[in-house]
């Protein structure tokens, strides 16, 4: 099924027109678990039009966090995440890995804090931010082990 539709209707008035490169840039990002860069979703989307510059990835993505179809991941490098439904983004702080959890009880923890408040919720992020096993191995190994 083709997402052209959905994000047709998501843009809406807002969010001006629907083009094949602004498609392209939401399918780089939606759906996957990668968490890509602008400069990798640019280096992607750029292999069909050659004429993409930078800033148009840069200013789509943006409006596209703006209208909450993707959300921005803090770090030491600007990600995006377009995957849909609760979840927990784990950002490595040295490399910028960034890790999804999808845990149930994640999503009714926050269903029940909304309705004890009776909070109408338009988005929820959740982030933890330390070093990956990666980092923590490197770092181990240089400090001896320790």
């Amino acid at each position: 099924m083709s997402a052209w539709p959905d994000l047709r209707r998501r843009l809406g008035p807002r969010g001006g027109r629907l083009t094949p490169q602004r498609m392209a840039i939401y399918e780089a990002v939606v759906g996957r678990t990668s968490h890509p860069s602008v400069l990798a979703v640019y280096e992607e989307v750029r292999r069909r039009f050659p004429a993409l510059s930078p800033a148009t990835v840069y200013s789509t993505l943006d409006l596209f966090a703006r209208l909450g179809l993707v959300q921005e991941v803090s770090g030491p490098v600007r990600r995006y995440d377009g995957q849909a439904g609760v979840h927990i983004n784990l950002v490595c702080r040295r490399c910028g890995r960034v890790l999804d959890v999808v845990d149930a009880e994640l999503d009714a923890l926050q269903r029940r804090a909304a309705a004890r408040a009776r909070f109408q919720v338009s988005a929820v992020r959740f982030e933890l931010h330390g070093l990956c096993p990666r980092c923590r191995r490197r770092q181990s190994r240089r400090n001896g082990g320790r």
